[in-house]
This record gives structure tokens, C-alpha cells and sequence, in this order.
């Protein structure tokens, strides 16, 4: 019975040996999905910062009135002193179709403030559709989170 007990523990410590040594590479998808969170980031500080040449590198061309989205952003920076935008990275989804597009879906809230001390509130949940080789936004479904609109402060009805 000892030797069994024994064989079986040699057993089981070679084989998680075995199981620990080899190196394994990231997964094709964990690496999309962290390229897209650096991409998120990227846009969100560049909108920060009003960084309009550096926030439009990470629209797609195929974007839908990209050149109307990038008037609007024009306006909306010119309008607010400070942005402070914020991505809930902890609820996120992404989806990553094979050989397909990426869709994230996420909860933001932001605050534009003008230099008068007036601000606007506003949050919501949105998917962004990337596409799966140069990780560029293609499209916003739901409300574009980069547009100061006017509406209810998160979380008060």
C-alpha cells in the first residue's frame, strides 16, 4: 500500500512537472482584446486633451460621416475648457468574432466643463465596433459617448 501511495505521488508531481515547464504563448484573442483596451485608452486620453489629429488615428476611414464626427469634435473642443471622460473597464465585454469585427461594450460617464463653470453630465452604456487588423473604431452603436449632450447625471432619474 506505501508503495502505491508513493507511485501515485511521483506520478501526479511528474506530471504537474511536466504540465508547469512548458511556456505557453497568449491566446490569439487575448491579444486582440489588449490591443483593443490600448486602443480605448489611447482615444479616451487623446479626447482628454483635445488631441483631435491623434483621436481621429484611431477612426477608422470607413467610419460612417467621419468627416461630420470629426466638425462635431472640433465644436465640442472648442466649446469646453476640460473633458473628463471615463471608461468602466471592469464590465466590459468584448467580442471578437472569428476572422471578424471586434464589438466592446462598455458603461463611460463624462463631465465637460466651459470656462464659466458650467458643466454637462452624462453617461451611458455603448458598443464600438473595431475592426480586427488595425484595431481602428468603425462604428458607435447606441450614444456616442464623445458628443457632449445634454442629459441626466448618471444615476439620478
Amino acid at each position: 500500500m506505501r508503495r502505491l501511495v508513493t507511485l501515485l505521488f511521483t506520478i501526479a508531481f511528474l506530471m504537474a512537472s511536466f504540465s508547469c515547464s512548458s511556456k505557453k504563448l497568449p491566446e490569439q484573442v487575448a491579444v486582440k482584446s489588449k490591443n483593443i483596451l490600448t486602443s480605448l485608452r489611447e482615444m479616451s486620453q487623446a479626447y482628454e486633451k483635445k488631441d483631435l489629429d491623434t483621436f481621429l488615428s484611431g477612426i477608422s476611414d470607413l467610419y460612417p460621416d467621419r468627416d461630420t464626427f470629426a466638425k462635431s469634435l472640433t465644436g465640442v473642443f472648442a466649446k469646453y475648457e476640460s473633458i473628463h471622460f471615463n471608461i468602466q473597464y471592469t464590465r466590459m465585454i468584448i467580442l471578437i468574432e472569428q476572422n471578424g469585427q471586434i464589438a466592446v461594450t462598455f458603461s463611460w460617464d463624462a463631465e465637460w466643463q466651459t470656462a464659466g463653470g458650467a458643466s454637462v453630465k452624462d453617461g451611458a452604456r455603448v458598443t464600438m465596433i473595431f475592426e480586427p487588423k488595425s484595431n481602428k473604431l468603425l462604428s458607435i452603436e447606441g450614444k456616442n459617448p464623445f458628443l457632449a449632450q445634454p442629459g441626466e447625471t448618471p444615476g439620478k432619474q
